[in-house]
């Protein structure tokens, strides 16, 4: 689908289409383990380049857990997503 061509109506805040969707444990050991679901979504309306793309992972056990990345690519995205969970697991754990 060309997303391009959708004509979005002047209400429409933010309209996103994902890109890719993966799930993968963060394990440091002992008890600082989790399981996230991480989607990457192309951010339609961005009007910068370096903000097109945008990354949320969250614990599939524990919502409160989470990570976000915003970058040029979906890639950075999703690298800069992955760091921030594993920060947050540590955080959550205390470590």
């Amino acid at each position: 689908m060309d997303w391009s061509r959708l004509p979005a109506p002047e209400n429409v805040t933010e309209l996103a289409s994902v890109v890719g969707e993966a799930e993968f444990v963060l394990d440091f050991g002992g008890e600082v383990q989790a399981v996230f679901r991480l989607r990457v979504c192309e951010d339609l309306l961005a009007e910068e380049a370096a903000e097109r793309f945008f990354a949320r992972a969250e614990a599939v056990d524990e919502p409160g857990l989470c990570g976000r990345g915003i970058a040029d690519t979906p890639e950075a995205a999703a690298a800069l997503c992955l760091r921030d969970a594993g920060v947050s697991l540590r955080r959550a754990r205390g470590r």
